[in-house]
């Protein structure tokens, strides 16, 4: 019985590894976040990305939807906005100290 919670323990320990980090070159499709913007009735949609670093797709959601909806962000995170003229594809972009890097893309439609 000890030897299959072992092995249950390792099991899950590998696939929380696998979702977390990406591997190299490696870019983490995280879903989407949705929101309205303030002044709007309209909801957007952008599609959320991991494109270095060791983080999970639920925080790369969180610290994403928290900087688009009330452009703030938590604490060891900076983020900022991307920019058409400047010849950026993301809409938004966060990382940490670390190397993390998670980005938006979008709006998307519907």
């Amino acid at each position: 019985m000890r030897l299959i919670l072992v092995v249950a323990a390792l099991a899950l320990a590998a696939g929380a590894a696998l979702a977390v980090a990406p591997g190299g070159d490696a870019v983490v499709a995280c879903g989407r976040i949705s929101f309205t913007p303030f002044g709007t009735t309209r909801q957007v949609a952008y599609s959320v990305r991991i494109v270095n670093g060791n983080v999970s797709c639920r925080t790369a959601r969180r610290v994403m939807l928290r900087f688009m909806e009330k452009n703030t962000f938590p604490l060891g995170w900076f983020c900022a906005r991307g920019h058409a003229s400047q010849g950026q594809k993301w809409a938004a972009s966060c990382g940490t100290a670390a190397g993390a890097d998670v980005k938006a893309y979008g709006p998307l439609r519907r």
